[in-house]
């Protein structure tokens, strides 16, 4: 199969989006798809943008986005379009709605992302502050995007209600298939087992990774941890990826790294042996369209504790690779939760084989690119 991968940005740069887009054409190169890559393309704005963009920020506290415009979106089609002339393809595959929006091609289109504008708005931090105009814009071009698709491939239930519910996209095109975790992973059963058997059976070890403090739930994950110290729990806290903010108290069984790359030898060996040694991913997200975090948690036999919000119930089912909670929950519901689990380690051993049971079934990019491909085929 001979596919066209299109972004707007590098699609081989594994520092954009997480690292999504480059996990998964590396995924369809590795079961022998053929991948041609359309990307870095140029940006295009109406005249006097930024300076309409400035006054209305200034006067009424709102903000005209340049990544949802239509004159941008369309002309990122035209570029995309330019250089499929050059390339012959099966398929043009994209995880982006921008750059192919307003793309004409015979070729089928296949759009497999993680959320969609109207489901963003107010959702995501980011989204808050859009102006009237940019609204309006971002859902003219996300219908557009759908209208041109034969398939429009979701990484979650939620982005797929949005689709259906909210544009009015024909279900027979809509499908969910779960994005897989965005690293080079080979654990077996046997690993997940030594790595259970290694586990302290008396201290807790919390694993918080993630850049955003206020969206990811980091201030509730330090009430919890602070909760179960106070109950007489022993407890460790690891928190990676962003800081807690400045002048906040830091107890001593909490341990902040700030932010490690996993672009770095070193940066993966840190976070790897994280995720080995800890008993639980703790992500209680306000806003989060997917969590390839938890992916790549359970593929260390790590249950996630999170919220019930977003795509995030398509990756967590409860008491079968963790557990999700109401964002207003009271501390102590986490606490009693974990404690449970940590006095009947048998059914915390339990939970972490089922886990990892929904890496290896479920939640990777081969077993993803492989459903993909039997549906491009299928058209």
């Amino acid at each position: 199969m001979k596919l066209a991968f299109a972004t707007t940005f590098n699609g081989q740069d594994i520092a954009k989006w997480s690292g999504t887009p480059f996990h998964m054409a590396q995924a369809f190169l590795q079961q022998g798809a053929t991948v041609e890559y359309i990307g870095q393309l140029k940006k295009r704005l109406p005249p006097f943008f930024k300076i309409k963009q400035f006054w209305k920020q200034l006067a009424c506290a709102q903000r005209d986005s340049p990544r949802f415009n239509i004159i941008a979106a369309k002309y990122y089609s035209e570029q995309v379009s330019k250089q499929l002339e050059s390339l012959t393809v099966d398929a043009i595959i994209a995880p982006q709605i921008n750059p192919v929006a307003y793309l004409n091609s015979k070729k089928p289109l296949i759009l497999w992302t993680d959320g969609l504008y109207s489901s963003l708005v107010g959702f995501y931090p980011g989204f808050s502050s859009h102006s009237a105009s940019t609204i309006e814009q971002g859902n003219i071009i996300t219908r557009e995007c759908l209208s041109r698709c034969r398939l429009a491939l979701f990484s979650s239930d939620w982005a797929a209600r949005t689709a259906l519910e909210i544009y009015g996209t024909d279900k027979e095109k809509v499908k969910v298939v779960p994005f897989g975790a965005n690293l080079q992973i080979q654990n077996t059963l046997n690993d997940i087992r030594t790595m259970l058997a290694s586990r302290s059976r008396k201290t807790v070890k919390l694993l918080f990774l993630g850049k955003h403090w206020d969206r990811k739930g980091g201030d509730i994950v330090f009430r919890v941890t602070q909760a179960l110290h106070a109950m007489g729990q022993p407890v460790e806290l690891h928190f990676v990826g962003c800081l807690p903010p400045p002048g906040m108290a830091i107890p001593d069984f909490i341990h902040c790294y700030g932010f490690i790359s996993k672009r770095t030898p070193e940066g993966i060996a840190q976070i790897t042996k994280l995720l080995r040694e800890s008993h639980f991913l703790f992500v209680p997200s306000r806003a989060e369209a997917y969590g390839i975090v938890f992916c790549e948690a359970n593929a260390y036999g790590l249950p996630c504790l999170t919220s019930f919000v977003g795509g995030i119930s398509t990756v967590v089912k409860d008491h079968i690779n963790g557990m999700t909670f109401a964002l207003d929950a009271n501390p102590q519901v986490f606490c009693d939760y974990i404690i449970h689990l940590m006095q009947h380690y048998t059914q915390y051993e339990e939970l972490a084989l089922s886990a990892f049971h929904e890496f290896e079934t479920r939640l990777n990019w081969q077993v993803a690119i492989k459903e993909v491909s039997r549906l491009i085929q299928e058209l």
